[in-house]
């Protein structure tokens, strides 16, 4: 489901178009395992096997097959506004069934000159579907309303600006608010470790700092505007400040990186003492790969499970992080590998 999605047509008015990570998806919950899946329905999923059948009953057919899933409701804060009238969707979004999100600089300085080829984060700005810029205040308001619907952790992203920072700044200003209230974790690019003390310094408790592919040609291709070798590095000082199972690392199965890569970049960030989080890659439409087939799950499945192995083999425990997407678990298996081991 996480690599062909779901037909699931009134699923389709309400995923997410655009923005940092896997869009275009819906929340579903296995019911017999009660795993939690963001399962595409845009896009490729238009075209997949599954199929979602709301009868008396919610289930997944698949041609004899089928199989009780729960669908993760709308939280009732999406339908509140702030004083001047901004809503509060626009602002932060429930991710699975207990993260607040939130893109807090909608804009990256790549955008129109070297993007990374699969990430739709302006999107939803030209979409009218969020502001550019998240205030803490504003963020603030949100997380009251989302923690009373559950709500229990937080996850800050942004789009690079135009400073040496990269955002880092921007979003210790929202943590520094938020962290009193709920667990956050935030997204950058490698920074100098000044600013990832800066982040835990103002109350971020877990770091993702996405490589996306370790296939040093496929991320020339992939992520023009970047730089591969600062990785090790800022990952290296964030598992120094941050400690063990609070720093992660999205890799995306299915650009077309080679096998030998993938377990090196893989090995090489459990070493580290980075999660790597093992993720499908998910063609967004108005991406300059809105086109590309998603991953095969076997191949999904082969990373997810060495990751999970080579986590076990360098003491990584992916259950242990306290806020995010590994807490959160919707986007990525290497949770339910890791623990079948």
């Amino acid at each position: 489901m996480l690599c062909q999605g779901v037909r699931a047509p009134e699923s389709t008015k309400s995923a997410r178009k655009g923005g940092a990570g896997p869009a275009g998806g819906r929340y579903m919950l296995l019911e017999e395992s009660r795993t939690l899946v963001n399962v595409p329905v845009i896009g490729h999923a238009l075209h997949s096997p599954f199929v979602l059948i709301q009868d008396e009953n919610t289930y997944i057919r698949m041609k004899e097959h089928s199989f009780p899933v729960s669908l993760v409701p709308e939280p009732a804060f999406y339908r509140q506004t702030t004083p001047d009238g901004i809503p509060y969707r626009h602002i932060a979004l429930l991710h699975g069934t207990d993260c607040l999100a939130t893109t807090v600089y909608q804009r990256c300085i790549r955008w129109n000159h070297a993007p990374c080829q699969f990430c739709g984060i302006e999107l939803s700005l030209q979409s009218g579907n969020t502001i550019e810029k998240k205030t803490p205040q504003q963020l603030l308001r949100v997380a009251y309303a989302a923690r009373a619907e559950g709500a229990t952790h937080i996850t800050l992203t942004t789009g690079t600006p135009n400073t040496t920072d990269k955002g880092a700044r921007m979003l210790a200003a929202c943590s520094a608010v938020l962290s009193p209230l709920l667990p956050v974790h935030v997204q950058i690019e490698p920074v100098e470790r000044s600013y990832i003390l800066m982040l835990r310094e103002a109350g971020a408790e877990t770091i993702g700092i996405h490589m996306e592919t370790p296939d040093s040609a496929l991320f020339k291709k992939i992520c023009p505007g970047k730089n591969i070798h600062t990785y090790v590095k800022a990952w290296q000082d964030a598992v120094e400040i941050f400690g063990v199972n609070q720093v992660s690392s999205y890799l995306l199965v299915g650009l077309g990186e080679t096998h030998e890569s993938m377990r090196e970049g893989i090995e090489l960030m459990a070493q580290t003492g980075v999660i790597p989080y093992i993720v499908p890659f998910r063609p967004i439409p108005g991406t300059p790969l809105e086109h590309c087939l998603p991953p095969s799950p076997p191949a999904v499945s082969r990373y997810a499970r060495y990751a999970a192995e080579q986590m076990r083999e360098y003491g990584i425990d992916p259950e242990n992080n306290k806020a995010g997407c590994v807490r959160c678990g919707a986007c990525s298996p290497i949770r339910e590998y890791f623990s079948s081991l």
